[in-house]
């Protein structure tokens, strides 16, 4: 009787989970316009690439705060092998991502004792949405489930080779394998470090001051659980050490370390209200919503939410004084609540104390383990009116936020597709135009990339103001992130190419428009595309826009010099390769009268050419890409020259 219990409480679970990942599945088609943001397509054209290059680390992407070695991507790029619509790799990716998190968390709760049914239950709650905070960064975007399923499997490994009892091969395999892991999490992120693993070695450094000194068997279980996580610790360090020494030399971006770190000045009025935004974020994360009325489903939900919390902390309280070290299920589960509580205690400490360290969004991996820690609560309560209350005010808690979540979705899709429409109308008259690659600001250029399928392709761009006495008080300057680095070479497109702009964007750029001539070839309602004959077109324009002239000026394409002028293009990135500068002079130019170009932060003069008469050319050659290339043309004593047809060509 009590195996067909058991095996019926199992299929419940399993049938549990995948009603959870098809609500998923379901959130994500439902609130696929809704909640896509170009972070989110840079995540799916990157993944694109590596499926087509068939490469699992990609070389020449240009990353925003990591390296995406082991992230979502990958499963994003293997979703590509099986249907070529970015909307539904991203489902699948997704999904499969969740399946992955809640395996690991499957194996951390039977690495707890815990049932298969229990385990199982426990694992379905990951995929639920409940708020706006976990479905952009998880269930759309995908950001953490990989960090969770690190987190969970990181937390069972260490818990099996901290336990010990087993023969001596077996425990140092368990070691090997817990330490294997946190040197791998130490390269990949200084998250991993901050977020869990200095939480598991400031619960292993407590528990060694505080064993008690009843036995020696008890004393050796506290010396071997401070061993293994000091291990595991400097493993994750010495990851941590290696990735910084490395990937900058691989890779130039995404490998900002926690050098840069600094504390908080010692404001008590700022530390009180960043704890507060932290507390009332956390409400957020799980689903409370301001303003709801008490008799409505979202204020069902927000009681609920207030229920469980407080009957979580009172059992949680029950249990964790009942728990011994005596055996060992007691003693992972003690560890678990350790181990959760501090996960929070350290990263809040974090989020208050250290610059930069807090967005409402890292509060997800803060949040993750409490969801093991209740499991064990809940399988240790003895009382079972509480425990029963508790479930039951749980079930609702999900149930109502997650259907109130899905609810004001459905209602977003509506107005989300009808602010899409210009973008998919303007994707559309491109390609019929024979449009392939553009440029354009990267919150409307990385979506509208997925939108249409890849066969779009663009490099991102900036508006930025210009130096005082510049030819155009606004310019444009290549953003060079979350993108393929040669999107911001100048020859990335030998065939016509565009600009993309908003109409808001068009009123600031109206100078800079004027000045290149370039037509309107798209238009409606929200958006413009201005064509150019080649990229190298776009940036020359980039570049000329932004001149900084001396006793010297700019009209209809011709720079005139009087005088001892000058023309200066400021600093700004250029790729390796072979440059030619050319341009005409009219007049009758000096002896002093020269060109040059500019590298390095030493500016050091790579190429200089006295100015001529008729036509001038310059070349010069960087062995490596530099942000600081500058040009400078002065006239000296010549009275008056003017120079047409200034342009700078990147040769093979």
């Amino acid at each position: 009787m009590r195996q067909k219990k058991v095996r019926w409480s199992v299929v419940m679970g399993v049938l549990l989970c995948i009603a959870a990942l098809a609500a998923s599945i379901l959130l994500q088609r439902t609130g696929y316009l809704a909640y896509l943001d170009s972070d989110m397509a840079s995540e799916l054209i990157l993944a694109r690439r590596q499926a087509d290059t068939g490469s699992l680390i990609q070389m020449d992407w240009l990353y925003s705060t990591e390296i995406r070695i082991i992230q979502m991507n990958l499963l994003y790029a293997l979703a590509f092998h099986f249907t070529q619509d970015y909307m539904w790799a991203r489902i699948i990716g997704n999904t499969l991502g969740f399946a992955l998190c809640m395996l690991s968390c499957l194996l951390l709760t039977r690495r707890l004792k815990l049932s298969w049914a229990k385990g199982l239950f426990t694992a379905a709650m990951l995929p639920v949405t409940a708020s706006l905070i976990y479905a952009v960064n998880v269930t759309f975007g995908g950001y953490y489930i990989t960090h969770m399923a690190f987190a969970f499997t990181g937390a069972a490994l260490w818990l099996d080779a901290c336990e010990g009892g087993r023969e001596k091969k077996r425990n140092m395999a368990a070691i090997v394998l817990f330490a294997a892991l946190c040197m791998l999490e130490g390269f990949l992120s200084v998250r991993y470090v901050l977020c869990f693993l200095c939480p598991m070695m400031a619960v292993a450094a407590l528990d060694v001051l505080l064993a008690p000194q009843l036995s020696r068997t008890l004393r050796d279980h506290h010396l071997r659980f401070g061993f293994v996580t000091a291990a595991g610790f400097g493993a994750c360090l010495a990851g941590y050490a290696a990735a910084e020494m490395i990937c900058p030399h691989l890779f130039t971006s995404g490998v900002g370390s926690a050098g840069s770190f600094m504390f908080n000045p010692m404001d008590g009025e700022l530390i009180l209200s960043t704890m507060a935004a932290i507390f009332a974020d956390m409400l957020r994360l799980i689903g409370w919503r301001g303003n709801a009325a008490l008799f409505s489903l979202s204020g069902i939900g927000n009681a609920c939410i207030a229920g469980v919390m407080v009957l979580g902390v009172m059992m949680t309280r029950r249990v964790y004084r009942a728990l011994e070290d005596r055996d060992s299920a007691s003693r992972a589960h003690k560890r678990m609540l350790d181990y959760a509580f501090a996960v929070l205690l350290v990263n809040v400490f974090c989020f208050v104390f250290i610059k930069g360290t807090y967005l409402n969004r890292y509060l997800i991996l803060t949040v993750a383990f409490l969801i093991p820690a209740a499991a064990v609560v809940v399988s240790r309560e003895r009382s079972m009116r509480l425990k029963l209350a508790f479930l039951l005010l749980l079930c609702l808690m999900l149930g109502t936020t997650s259907l109130n979540f899905l609810m004001e979705t459905r209602e977003q899709a509506h107005t989300a597709k009808a602010d899409h429409a210009d973008m998919t109308d303007m994707t559309q008259q491109l390609l019929d135009e024979g449009y392939t690659h553009g440029y354009g600001t990267f919150w409307h250029v990385r979506v509208m990339q997925e939108l249409a399928q890849g066969n779009l392709t663009f490099a991102g761009i900036n508006m930025t103001e210009t130096e005082e006495g510049a030819v155009c008080p606004i310019s444009l300057e290549m953003i060079r992130w979350l993108e393929a680095e040669d999107m911001s070479h100048m020859d990335v497109c030998a065939d016509k190419t565009f600009v993309l702009l908003t109409r808001d964007e068009e009123k600031l750029l109206a100078p800079w428009l004027e000045m290149t001539g370039a037509p309107a070839i798209c238009e409606n309602g929200t958006y413009t595309a201005y064509g150019f004959e080649d990229s190298q077109q776009v940036n020359n324009w980039m570049m000329l826009a932004r001149m900084k002239l001396e006793n010297a000026s700019y009209d209809q394409g011709v720079l005139h010099m009087d005088r001892h002028a000058r023309m200066r293009i400021p600093t700004h990135f250029r790729e390796a390769g072979r440059y030619v500068l050319r341009f005409v002079c009219e007049g009758e130019p000096a002896q002093e009268s020269r060109a040059a170009v500019y590298t390095t932060k030493d500016f050091h003069v790579t190429g200089e050419t006295a100015i001529v008469q008729g036509e001038n050319e310059l070349h010069v050659t960087l062995e490596h890409s530099d942000q600081y290339f500058m040009i400078l043309l002065t006239s000296g004593e010549a009275q008056e020259i003017r120079i047409l047809d200034l342009q700078l060509e990147r040769i093979r």
